[in-house]
């Protein structure tokens, strides 16, 4: 995937640069033609053919409005040229071992208090969200992380999953609605070394759209704002061709600008309201017509294109064109020559207001929906990519009824293709589990998140790292990764208790629960440890829970027999070769029978003895 996408970058870098090269030729053609046509018009003042001057300057005047359109539309063509090589580009980086530089990384999404986002690297550097994210609104960044944060029903699923298989082959659609998108961020087009600046905000606009109108609803105003402007016009001609007394367009002048005084406040709201959003909103237009114009098959994509049509079936596309016409009368404000005549004796500002509220009775109430199915969009367009660039991973099969999890070639989706090693995971049902010994850096934890990160995403409805895997709905919940504060006095310990409490009260949350727990209770002493973790476990089990264990301690292996009868022992080891310790991160059946701590640290020159007999003071008293 990565030489195919290389190939783009190529291929639209090339034609951005044909464009470029076209830009700066109609650009030399546009202000030559503009020098002509003065040149001649000046000509013709002072020459003896005036009218022949005078026909060239026209001529040359048209060739240079004419070349003023050209450009404008060979410029659009470049930038989105260049949106095309960018989001290419960025698909190079995603699918190679580069992807933690993407800027994506849903940072802002991260929450310590999340039940497994922060254990499984869900959001921040070198995250989940950004191997997967290809949205590039807020809307869709949003709503994709909620996708890896909530669980969702069942047929919530399955709706995703089968959206995600539709898009998955719709390259082009995907990229143009990628590309397209870029559009809306803060800045100018990334053009050659610029840098996009954040997103465009929408919440103006739509706090505008949803909100009661202020004029429209007062019947007495609006027929006055028809009325007035009638007698003072009618007024002025007949002072101008019929001598009326001044008075006659003094008054309703008067009685216009107390009206436009006492609306000054509402007026000058919705100006800055829908001059600020007229670009937001129009540039999110063509990413609406994408969703207009595609002929999904699958049931959820064809809600989401019902979403942009109101109850006539009319699409976004002639809303925005209404609105982008009634903002341009809006415009007449910033022209301070024209503007304060015009206002006074038409009204024109409130006349403005007038439309836009009528717009937003029709349109008002939809707008957010028109947002909201873009972001679904952008979402599901990102789990089709990752199915898209992986072909080697599966579609998760969701079983209701028995609680399962069983994975032949499992793997962790942040490691590269060619480094990462499988393993096929049964975790055997309800209230069963996996209890996984190992060595330091055998793998014991990077199996733990292969185990929850494919979860994660097979319960979003996106395809996972594995040959296989069947899945019932779950609540996942972790406790992996402790961080202690010393500004709230908050110790390893008792951050890992809290955790571990967090996994215990989900228990009655009325579905089944998938646990991982990443070296239980390693903040206390050995004795303490493992009556505490064989408790801890034992309640998990009994109460229905499936989930997998970790620990290098080979003690918390005795279970009292009951208990042991529901759990599965496996190891991860590694072997010793030439002086050095290599790890296979194949899973192994049964407990680990030794530790590596001491050849670790003898590894790396701290020459401590490998045997107790060895140890300084063996031998004394």
């Amino acid at each position: 995937m990565v030489r195919a996408y290389s190939e783009r970058v190529a291929r639209f870098t090339e034609l951005a640069e044909r464009l470029g090269a076209r830009s700066r030729l109609v650009s030399n053609l546009r202000g030559l033609s503009f020098a002509l046509s003065v040149v001649c018009v000046i000509t013709a003042f002072t020459a003896d053919e005036s009218a022949l001057w005078g026909s060239l300057g026209g001529v040359f005047g048209a060739v240079f409005l004419g070349l003023v359109v050209a450009h404008s539309r060979v410029i659009r063509e470049e930038d989105m040229a260049l949106r095309w090589v960018q989001v290419n580009k960025d698909a190079v980086t995603r699918n190679g071992s580069r992807f933690k530089e993407l800027p994506e990384t849903g940072e802002r999404f991260s929450n310590a208090l999340h039940p497994y986002a922060d254990d499984l690297d869900v959001f921040g550097p070198a995250s989940l969200f950004q191997r997967v994210c290809t949205a590039r609104t807020q809307m869709g960044q949003q709503r994709l992380a909620a996708f890896l944060m909530n669980r969702a029903a069942r047929d919530e699923v399955d709706a995703r999953q089968q959206a995600a298989k539709e898009l998955a082959p719709q390259l082009e659609l995907r990229q143009e609605l990628e590309a397209l998108a870029l559009a809306g961020h803060e800045g100018d087009t990334p053009r050659r070394g610029a840098k996009v600046s954040g997103y465009l905000d929408v919440e103006p606009l739509l706090a505008w759209a949803e909100a009661k109108p202020g004029l429209s609803n007062k019947p007495v105003l609006v027929a006055l704002l028809w009325i007035l402007p009638t007698i003072s016009v009618a007024a002025i001609v007949g002072s101008w061709v019929r001598g009326w007394h001044p008075v006659a367009w003094i008054v309703p002048l008067i009685a216009q600008s107390i009206l436009l005084l006492t609306a000054r406040v509402h007026t000058q709201v919705v100006f800055n309201a829908v001059s600020a959003s007229q670009g937001v909103f129009l540039r999110f237009g063509p990413m609406l017509r994408v969703l207009e114009q595609c002929q999904p098959k699958c049931e959820r994509l064809q809600e989401l294109q019902a979403e942009t049509r109101g109850s006539a079936g009319e699409p976004p596309s002639h809303a925005m064109r209404q609105f982008e016409r009634i903002v341009s009368w809006f415009e007449l404000r910033h022209n301070g020559l024209v503007h304060p005549f015009v206002n006074s004796i038409l009204m024109w500002d409130m006349h403005c207001v007038l439309r836009l509220e009528g717009w937003q009775r029709r349109y008002g109430s939809r707008l957010r929906h028109w947002f909201t199915a873009l972001g679904e969009l952008e979402a599901l367009a990102s789990l089709a990519a990752l199915a898209h660039d992986n072909p080697d991973y599966a579609w998760p099969e969701l079983r209701d009824g028995e609680v399962t999890f069983e994975a032949q070639g499992l793997g962790h989706p942040l490691l590269s293709a060619t480094t990462r090693v499988t393993n096929d995971v049964d975790l055997m049902g309800a209230g069963r589990a996996l209890l996984v010994t190992g060595s330091n850096m055998s793998g014991k934890s990077t199996l733990l998140r292969s185990i929850g990160v494919n979860a994660v995403l097979a319960l979003a409805g996106a395809p996972v790292c594995a040959v296989a895997l069947r899945l019932s709905p779950v609540a996942v919940r972790t406790s992996m990764r402790i961080r202690d504060s010393l500004d709230q006095g908050v110790s390893h310990f008792y951050a890992e208790l809290r955790k571990v409490k967090g996994v215990l009260d989900s228990l009655d949350c009325g579905m089944p629960v998938l646990f991982l727990l990443d070296e239980i209770l390693h903040g206390t002493n050995s004795r303490e440890r493992q009556i505490g973790a064989r408790w801890i476990l034992a309640e998990l089990l009994r109460k229905g829970a499936m989930g997998a264990v970790s620990t290098h301690d080979s003690g918390l292996c005795e279970l009292p027999e009951p208990l042991m009868s529901r759990v599965t022992q496996v190891h991860l080891r590694e072997v010793a070769e030439a002086g050095e310790l290599k790890f296979d991160y194949k899973l192994h059946e049964g407990p680990v029978r030794s530790g590596n701590a001491l050849r670790l640290m003898r590894s790396l020159g701290i020459e401590v003895p490998l045997t107790q007999q060895e140890a300084p003071g063996a031998g004394s008293v």
